[in-house]
């Protein structure tokens, strides 16, 4: 009796944690998303006159529908008043189109300056790159490919570069900074973090021809792609992760300029849910 006991006891826990998991995976990771916060810049400094708030969304995944998970995130934009958005790629699913994009991104302040690029999804959804162009656009947004651009934010000069996928696109770095030259706040935008590894190749092969006060120095890279893993052993390890994924996570890498963040992003594609990698967008406190 007691043994019986035992094993229904074992077979109720095991229901009682499937079902746990299953809540985890399907709702509180994808929906419950962190706010992950750092300061970056001239960071002793630490004086708030200097801070700027800078955004960092990367693969929303926006399909048909701008569904709650959307709406919600939209909320906690507004109430965090970025100064600068950054997104890094994948913002449409290859399912999707641009019209929950628009409705999206009508949600946010349309003072709000908008920097975007592409991931693989975007070409996998055969979206004519103009009409994206122009969604940006119209809320205050530039896509960038293989472009850099300045931008006034807060009295102070940035230059963001943005790379093409490098999946799908064709990434140019030569392209991206010619016409550039220093600048003492100068971001990248890639969409997979592997591209790191070509572009610091390419970058010292451009600055090999410069003089010291023209060399080129990019303090900070951005990337999402690879979600964190999306599905993992308790997050210490991704079994099947994107190409072109690399070795990266999620998180920072490397130990001198540029800077690399990957984060885990906000949707999720292949499966609709996650495990151990909890949908995230960044706010970076800049100091200068």
């Amino acid at each position: 009796m007691l043994q019986q006991k035992h094993k229904q006891t074992l077979f109720y826990a095991g229901l009682a944690g499937a079902a746990i998991a299953a809540l985890d995976a399907l709702v509180l990771e994808r929906y419950f998303f962190q706010i992950k916060r750092f300061a970056i810049g001239n960071i002793t400094a630490k004086d708030k006159a200097s801070r700027i708030k800078i955004l960092l969304l990367t693969d929303l995944h926006l399909e048909r529908i701008v569904d709650p998970r959307y709406t919600r995130l939209a909320e906690t934009i507004n109430q965090i008043e970025p100064d600068l958005i950054l997104m890094a790629g994948d913002s449409v699913d290859a399912d999707g189109e641009n019209q929950p994009l628009d409705e999206f991104l009508n949600l946010l302040p349309k003072e709000i300056p908008k920097v975007a690029i592409l991931g693989n999804h975007e070409y996998a959804a055969n979206i004519s790159l103009d009409a994206l162009r122009n969604v940006y656009r119209k809320h205050n947004g530039d896509l960038l490919v293989n472009e850099s651009r300045a931008y006034e934010i807060c009295g102070t000069r940035f230059m963001i570069t943005g790379l093409d996928d490098i999946l799908e696109g064709d990434a140019n770095l030569f392209q991206a900074l010619e016409g550039v030259k220093q600048e003492p706040h100068h971001l990248g935008l890639i969409h997979s973090p592997l591209q790191q590894e070509k572009l610091k190749k390419d970058l010292a092969r451009i600055n090999a021809g410069r003089s010291e006060a023209d060399k080129i120095t990019i303090s900070y890279l951005f990337a999402g792609h690879n979600h964190g893993g999306q599905v993992t052993f308790f997050g210490l390890f991704a079994p099947v992760m994107p190409p072109k994924a690399g070795t990266y996570v999620s998180g920072w890498y490397n130990e001198e300029k540029p800077f690399l963040y990957v984060s885990k992003g906000f949707g999720t594609s292949t499966v609709p849910f996650r495990f151990w990698a909890r949908s995230e967008i960044t706010l970076l406190h800049y100091y200068h």
